[in-house]
């Protein structure tokens, strides 16, 4: 099966809302007007993946709403999504990519996410209500910074 993935264009946003609410995500926690969206299609140019690559600063982006539907494509299809929306966002500038996940098991850690530390959180980060919500909910936010020149 061939899958594309590639920066969302605005005729995508109520496709991409009726994939996120097939998730059981509710729309009102993806603000999708401040967002570029990456997406996933097939061959049917059915959505099989979604992610909200949102710059927080210059250097400073989120990576979230990273919804893959595991009926239609592979655990490998995931690592090449993850990777896609890494690249975009080295590509756009930033030097830390930060990741929300609900579920992430040791698949970030793996792939040179850390865990970020209370310290390690910026100001601008934090004025993110969704990261806030994020985190007081018991949940991890993981980064990763670019130390190679792309």
């Amino acid at each position: 099966m061939s899958v594309v993935i590639r920066e969302a264009v605005e005729e995508d946003v109520l496709a991409i809302q009726h994939f996120i609410s097939r998730a059981g995500i509710p729309l009102d926690s993806v603000p999708l007007d401040r967002q570029k969206f990456l997406v996933a299609e097939n061959e049917e140019k059915e959505f099989v993946a979604t992610a909200a690559v949102q710059q927080v600063t210059d250097e400073e982006t989120l990576l979230r709403s990273f919804i893959v539907d595991g009926g239609k494509v592979n655990g490998s299809f995931v690592l090449k999504m993850l990777e896609t929306c890494l690249q975009y966002a080295w590509q756009k500038g930033a030097t830390t990519v930060y990741v929300m996940v609900n579920q992430a098991g040791d698949m970030l850690e793996k792939l040179g996410f850390q865990p970020v530390s209370p310290d390690e959180r910026s100001v601008a980060l934090m004025k993110l209500p969704e990261v806030v919500s994020h985190l007081e909910e018991g949940r991890v936010l993981y980064k990763q910074t670019n130390s190679v020149d792309n």
